[in-house]
């Protein structure tokens, strides 16, 4: 969870009056659906598949929202992706800074470890060791967690040797789930296999192409390069519609 400073933007969606009604996201803003709808998405934070095994504040709808211009760039590299035999899969996109909140409370009310996301961490760690940061890329909308998967084949067994014992069957072999926070998931760690190593540097490859650029502490962490709010976090609530 990439760290950065920047201010918050009070743009917290209100379900009433016909201009929400009509727009229900901040301008600049879309459903990643709209744009892109052969990308599968898997959005944890709106449900309790992930770390804090609840859903997060502002995820009322299991929607990838981003920037306009990110959900473009992630439409070419899926293009390049389904060319390489591969599909996009997304975890998270736009997060609400409201969620990140939560997760540091989070972090700061608890210890131990859990061996499905931080086995050799202790979760009053997390934010000390840069896995989780009050300040998140996530909410600036132009950021994807992202995985690939193949568009045909077997699926896939996870290595048993990899750091967390969760695994994502659905998706090609990282080596690590996502939000697996161990230093087997930065992006050029040797601790998982070759072949894991490999379809890194392949995914790496293609979201550069797409013209997003990796944090290196996670395989699966993108952001866009010149993304158009640099400096705001935004607050809005990702609802159904």
């Amino acid at each position: 969870m990439w760290i950065r400073r920047f201010a918050v933007a009070g743009l917290i969606f209100c379900a009433g009056g016909a201009s929400a009604a009509a727009d229900p996201l901040p301008r600049g803003f879309v459903y990643l659906r709209d744009t892109v709808p052969d990308i599968r998405q898997d959005m944890r934070y709106a449900g309790r598949d992930n770390f804090m095994r609840k859903r997060l504040p502002g995820y009322g709808a299991p929607e990838c929202v981003l920037t306009q211009d990110a959900a473009r760039a992630l439409g070419r590299t899926q293009s390049a992706a389904v060319s390489a035999g591969y599909s996009l899969v997304v975890f998270d996109c736009y997060r609400p800074q409201r969620a990140v909140n939560a997760m540091v409370a989070w972090v700061n009310a608890g210890k131990g470890t859990d061996p499905a996301y931080y086995p050799n961490v202790s979760r009053a760690q997390l934010i000390r060791q840069g896995y989780i940061g009050a300040k998140s890329s996530h909410a600036r909308g132009s950021t994807v967690d992202v995985a690939l998967e193949l568009l045909s084949g077997p699926a896939h067994e996870p290595d048993a040797r990899a750091a967390c014992a969760r695994k994502d069957r659905e998706t090609a072999d990282f080596g690590t789930p996502f939000d697996c926070f161990d230093p087997a998931s930065r992006t050029e760690s040797t601790a998982v296999a070759v072949s894991a190593q490999i379809l890194r540097r392949k995914l790496v490859a293609l979201m550069q192409r797409g013209g997003f650029r990796n944090y290196p502490g996670e395989w699966w962490h993108f952001t866009l390069q010149g993304e158009p709010f640099p400096g705001t976090a935004f607050d809005f609530a990702i609802e159904r519609r």
